[in-house]
């Protein structure tokens, strides 16, 4: 695992999605630090931070973590600065199911 990359996938992602370092914290239940602190590679990622985070960003284990390129983007449209942490909370539960659809598809061969 290349954390190096896992932390420069972070916060290419974060703003990627237009979400700011607070609004991150927010939905991790972390203080705004923190996310400052994973970026630089200065902190470790908890397993439910990874699992919150892939879900959220609709990426795997793998692409997060650098050890895969594989990333199909699940675009959603933010309109609001005020976007708060039950918002994402959303964002990540439908990028779950889409992301589980995705994969039973793959198995399936319904590419």
């Amino acid at each position: 695992m290349s954390e190096n990359k896992m932390n420069e996938r972070l916060k290419a992602l974060r703003k990627e999605s237009k979400i700011t370092q607070e609004q991150l914290a927010q939905f991790l239940d972390v203080d705004q630090t923190m996310i400052t602190k994973l970026e630089n590679g200065t902190r470790n990622y908890t397993v439910t931070m990874i699992d919150k985070l892939c879900s959220l960003f609709g990426c795997s284990e793998e692409y997060l973590m650098g050890e895969s390129d594989n990333y199909i983007p699940l675009n959603f449209a933010f309109r609001s600065a005020g976007i708060q942490a039950e918002d994402l909370e959303s964002i990540a539960a439908i990028n779950k199911i889409a992301m589980n659809l995705r994969y039973m598809n793959e198995l399936l061969g319904d590419n």
